[in-house]
C-alpha cells in the first residue's frame, strides 16, 4: 500500500474502468428494463430508457480510476489517499447528476471518507495480510496500552 506508486498509464486505467463501468451500467439497465411496469418493446427500449444509467456508470468508474492513477503520479505514493481524492471526485460527479452543488459536496465527502478507510484499512485482506506472527503481535501490542502504561 504505502510506497512508491507503481507508474500506472492514468488514461489506460480510465478507459479500463470505463468500459467496466459501462458493462455494469449495461447490467443494471437490462434489469430496470426487464422489472420496468412498461413491458415488451425491443432491445434497443433498454437504451433509449435507462442509456443515461449506462453513461453514468462508465464516468463513475473511468473517473474514479483515472483520478486514483493521477494522484499516484502526481503525489508518487500509492497510499489511502489516492483512493480518497478520486472517490471525492467520482462523488461530485454523482451529486451533479442531481443537479445540486450541495449534493456534489456531500457525496464528494462519503465517497472519499468511504474509499480512504476502506484503503487505510487494508481493503478486503486487511492491514495484517502477508505479516509474519510476531509483526502481526506487535503491531497488537501497540494498539492497545497495557497496565504498566496505565499505572504511570
Amino acid at each position: 500500500m504505502t510506497g512508491s506508486a507503481d507508474k500506472k498509464d492514468w488514461k489506460a486505467e480510465a478507459a479500463t474502468y470505463t468500459l467496466g463501468g459501462a458493462g455494469v451500467g449495461l447490467f443494471v439497465s437490462a434489469f430496470q428494463t426487464a422489472y420496468s411496469p412498461r413491458k415488451g418493446g425491443s432491445a434497443l427500449d433498454m437504451f433509449k430508457r435507462y442509456g443515461g444509467t449506462i453513461g453514468f456508470m462508465a464516468a463513475m468508474g473511468g473517473i474514479f480510476a483515472g483520478v486514483e492513477a493521477a494522484a499516484a503520479q502526481i503525489r508518487d505514493k500509492d497510499d489511502y489517499v489516492n483512493p480518497a481524492v478520486a472517490g471525492c471526485a467520482a462523488g461530485f460527479v454523482a451529486g451533479i447528476r442531481q443537479r445540486s452543488i450541495p449534493a456534489a459536496f456531500g457525496a464528494c465527502a462519503f465517497f472519499a471518507a468511504a474509499m480512504g478507510t476502506y484503503e487505510y484499512s487494508g481493503g478486503f485482506e486487511g492491514k495484517m495480510h502477508g505479516m509474519t506472527r510476531e509483526q502481526r503481535e506487535e503491531l497488537r501490542a501497540g494498539l492497545f496500552a497495557s497496565k504498566k502504561d496505565l499505572e504511570k
